[in-house]
């Protein structure tokens, strides 16, 4: 018998123009080819509904993925996030995450849905990239 359970969700939030990939408890008996066809999907996803935000919950993900895997993620699904016109992405981590870099506010869900224009950061690196991770 297969274990049948999920690994991920994808939803849609058409008023906010959003896509959000959720990471649930079956990514424990993940493989790296199941964490590319995953983001294969997320970026189809973001091109079909021309997504301008995109949410990634991380809370439950149990998979630790090889570098290389983690370069493909970005050589490739970060064109097609560009390509349909994302603006925004945010990362939804677990409680405690300890961070190279002091953040000066970590986004939530809530802030991803806001219909607010984004704002360009001033500050340092750090508070770039825990505002926003990767720019698109």
């Amino acid at each position: 018998m297969m274990d049948s359970t999920a690994m991920y969700s994808i939803s849609y939030h058409k008023p906010e123009k959003l896509v959000r990939l959720t990471w649930l408890a079956g990514t424990a008996g993940m493989t790296d080819q199941d964490f590319k066809e995953t983001f294969e999907a997320f970026a189809e996803s973001a091109l079909q509904h021309r997504a301008r935000r995109l949410v990634i919950d991380v809370r439950e993900f149990k998979h630790r993925p090889w570098a290389e895997i983690l370069a493909w993620r970005d050589d490739v699904t970060v064109g097609k996030y560009n390509l349909a016109g994302v603006k925004k992405l945010v990362w939804v981590w677990p409680g405690n995450i300890q961070a190279t870099c002091r953040p000066a506010r970590r986004p939530s869900t809530k802030t991803a849905l806001a219909r607010r224009k984004p704002r360009r950061s001033r500050g340092s690196w750090c508070r770039k990239m825990a505002r926003g991770g990767h720019r698109l």
